[in-house]
């Protein structure tokens, strides 16, 4: 029964590193979408999106079946419990990665501000870097890497303050620029967003190692 136990939990923890590199994936081409105009990458980040869906549906109910099926102990019940709700947080952050997509679409090419771009540009890498370590975290159970990767989570912070600052000086400086001023917010705090969820998988990886539930944003 043990067997079976551990080998049903190796296979969640290789299905849900998979949605976590798919979810990776995503941000990375909507930045690139959004930076290039892009409009077919753009769609395809869009239409993906119902594939990471699935994916969190298969890992909640392979976690669901585990516990009704199995004898989890303490340790084991934890791992289930973190891959329920961390695999909420990455399908969260996989729709972020769309409004993203759909904000850069929106923005008309003559109206696009380059100062602001590669801020959002900077941003967004920060923050594909944060979720990629924290799959690695994820993957080697190290928990003193998820605290790292939460605390550098600021930076994302500080990213969004400069881009609204640019953007509301923008906006004053040229009416005609609101409109995409307001999509260069809109999008930069999709990936702040970001930066929250991957904070919230770092605690359910603390949660994981000490059995406590605490804020690490």
């Amino acid at each position: 029964m043990r067997k079976i136990l551990e080998k049903q939990l190796k296979n969640l923890h290789e299905d849900f590193a998979k949605m976590g590199f798919d979810v990776a994936s995503a941000i990375q081409q909507a930045t690139n979408a959004f930076e290039n105009n892009d409009e077919d990458l753009a769609q395809k980040v869009i239409d993906n999106d119902q594939n990471i869906n699935e994916q969190e549906i298969y890992l909640e109910r392979k976690a669901a079946q585990v516990m009704a099926l199995q004898q989890p102990v303490a340790s084991d019940l934890r791992i289930l419990v973190t891959i329920l709700k961390a695999s909420s947080d990455l399908e969260r952050i996989g729709d972020h990665a769309v409004s993203v997509a759909r904000a850069g679409l929106r923005i008309k090419k003559e109206k696009k501000n380059k100062i602001i771009e590669e801020v959002i540009g900077d941003m967004s890498r920060h923050a594909y870097g944060m979720l990629k370590q924290i799959i690695h975290a994820y993957v080697e159970n190290d928990e003193h890497l998820a605290r790292d990767v939460a605390i550098s989570d600021r930076k994302t912070d500080e990213y969004l303050k400069k881009i609204r600052k640019e953007a509301f000086r923008a906006m004053q400086n040229d009416s005609e620029f609101i409109s995409s001023g307001t999509e260069y917010i809109v999008a930069a705090s999709h990936i702040e967003r970001i930066g929250d969820y991957v904070t919230n998988v770092a605690e359910w990886i603390v949660y994981t190692n000490t059995g406590r539930i605490i804020e690490l944003g």
